[in-house]
């Protein structure tokens, strides 16, 4: 087995990933940490873990059979063509021979948060849990794993009403709106992607999980579904400081009275001036995660 790391910014990602697809057994998108090294050559056991939320990701893509030099260097200039740049940084390295897809699921096991169980398909014992979602760790962000959407589905079994209208804004996997379409039946729920394979991906997940959510391919509030079914009384949107920020008006714009924000995918650092953003905006901020790093915060409208 081989395998290919090109780094590049997230809003680049997806076109070096078209590129090696046909070529590569697979290809996954991780976004790490702005001073990751290149050169690294990291262990399956750490590639679970490199999903820390920034504005740099590698494209991931693994090899059978290695490509020619040629080929593999013109799908990437192709794409780097495409996005008017350089080529980017890549290294290529050889694995040991290993059982991947053992490897691979060994990294995600079973999540429990409060009282929903996310369970991926190969795990057999899970414990018992009022809520079960089935999830398999994909191309779309969020399996329950990483601290923001734990935050997120924490956030959603302590609020102290039941909301009737929710949408997730950039839904990735789907978890966050199928979470909250079990917890709160009879509720009408939207998951939003602007990424058409990410909302496939959602789609499947909301349909192996019996759920009513109904699927918008949006870029942020810019969809007629959203302003036809405006206000929603709880909002969800766990993306990235920016377009938390860039959002923002759009955000309190369709939160009705009396209803909930809950934000995550900021850092720690990041809480502030978000906040400062959204106090004069008119939302009160009404709970606050634990988690310094990784803060998950539930923000209220007034109003009835």
């Amino acid at each position: 087995m081989w395998r290919l790391a090109v780094t590049t910014d997230a809003g680049k990602a997806d076109v070096y990933a078209q590129a090696l697809e046909p070529m590569a057994s697979v290809v996954s998108i991780y976004e790490i940490e702005p001073d990751y090294p290149t050169n690294h050559k990291s262990q399956p056991e750490e590639w679970a873990t490199d999903v820390l939320m920034s504005g740099t990701c590698v494209v991931e893509a693994l090899f059978e059979v290695p490509p020619t030099t040629d080929d593999l260097t013109a799908s990437l200039a192709q794409a780097a063509t495409a996005l008017r740049e350089a080529l980017p940084p890549f290294s290529w390295e050889r694995l040991e021979d290993q059982d991947w897809v053992r490897l691979s699921q060994s990294h995600h096991p079973a999540i429990v948060a409060g009282k929903v169980l996310v369970r991926p398909s190969h795990v057999d014992n899970a414990p018992p849990a009022s809520v079960a979602i089935k999830l398999d760790a994909g191309r779309a962000f969020g399996t329950g794993g990483h601290c923001t959407t734990y935050g997120c589905l924490m956030a959603l079994q302590k609020l102290h009403f039941r909301p009737q209208r929710i949408v997730d804004i950039g839904t990735g996997s789907g978890l966050l709106a199928i979470a909250a379409a079990k917890l709160f039946r009879g509720a009408d729920v939207f998951a939003t992607e602007i990424d058409p394979r990410a909302l496939e991906v959602a789609a499947y997940n909301i349909r192996e999980n019996g759920v009513r959510v109904r699927c918008v391919l949006a870029d942020g509030w810019r969809a007629e579904a959203l302003r036809h079914n405006m206000p929603f009384d709880l909002i969800i949107e766990n993306l990235l400081y920016r377009p938390l920020l860039r959002f923002s008006r759009d955000t309190v714009r369709h939160l009705a009275p009396g209803g909930r924000l809950i934000m995550a995918g900021l850092l720690g650092g990041q809480e502030r001036p978000l906040l400062q953003r959204f106090r004069q905006l008119g939302l009160i901020l009404e709970h606050r995660s634990h988690d310094p790093e990784w803060p998950c915060l539930v923000l209220r409208k007034p109003g009835p």
